[in-house]
């Protein structure tokens, strides 16, 4: 007896053909997507760097290699500059570990260390947009089990929207608030939240459906790719991210963490 597979194979044959197109056209949207990624996540480290030297400028041209309390501080510019710029290093590689979804090299860090790494760019943004920082993070929290680069960016992303959000021209203090706590489901499972809260307008309801949309923005030079990412990294390590109305105006967001 002879059983003819010859139609059998041709159908895996094609089969695997429309697969290899399918990855193909994935690996170009991949670059596409890292593309924009970079661009979007390189912006807060390059506009620091930057902010940095035309600082580092104006103490040389005020005669910082005299005074010794201005040498101090261009000393520190610059060392800024090499901190900004090894971030930039980093992001780069986070964004590429991401886009290829391998296994991302994770540690155990405390919240206060996250926090202290992301303040100097929310610090150069807060007082470029007059908003005040306050910071709730109690020093004995446990340590977070996390990739700790995309995390700082997920915080980054999150205060910089905060900031944004909070008119210019609004009567209302612009504060933003950086808050570390035990989430509330602690006692069935170890996980901090982390919120970000801000005294802005809101979220309309109409809006707060596409929130997490790539590619979805209400801001003319946005891209829409901030929030969707955050997301992302964060049910990475398993967490949530949400948002909600804050009290008695503004938004607050916020994602949970493991505990290492």
């Amino acid at each position: 007896a002879f059983l003819d597979i010859s139609e059998q194979r041709r159908v895996e044959e094609l089969s695997r053909a429309s697969q290899e197109r399918l990855q193909a056209t994935a690996r170009l949207a991949t670059v596409g997507e890292m593309a924009s990624l970079l661009s979007h996540e390189l912006n807060q480290p390059l506009a620091a760097i930057s902010s940095y030297a035309t600082g580092s400028m104006n103490l040389l041209q005020g005669g910082a290699l005299h005074d010794p309390h201005l040498s101090e501080t261009l000393s520190s510019a610059i060392q800024r500059i090499g901190q900004q710029a090894e971030r930039a290093g980093k992001v780069i590689k986070s964004v590429h570990d991401f886009v290829r979804r391998r296994d991302h090299a994770r540690e155990a860090v405390t919240p206060r260390a996250l926090l202290d790494d992301v303040m100097p760019l929310v610090s150069l943004q807060a007082r470029k947009l007059g908003v005040r920082v306050e910071v709730r993070c109690p020093q004995d929290l446990p340590k977070v089990l996390c990739d700790r680069t995309m995390v700082e960016q997920v915080l980054l992303n999150l205060s910089r929207n905060g900031m944004q959000a909070m008119a210019e021209d609004s009567p209302h203090k612009k504060v933003l608030t950086l808050t570390v706590r035990p989430a509330a489901s602690n006692a069935v499972s170890r996980w901090l939240e982390f919120t970000v809260a801000d005294v802005g307008a809101g979220i309309p309801d109409a809006i707060s459906e596409k929130l997490f949309t790539p590619f979805f923005t209400t801001k003319d030079e946005g891209m829409g790719l901030g929030l969707s990412l955050c997301r992302t990294v964060v049910e990475q390590h398993g967490g949530f991210l949400s948002h909600s109305a804050n009290q008695p105006r503004g938004t607050v967001f916020s994602f949970t963490l493991p505990q290492s």
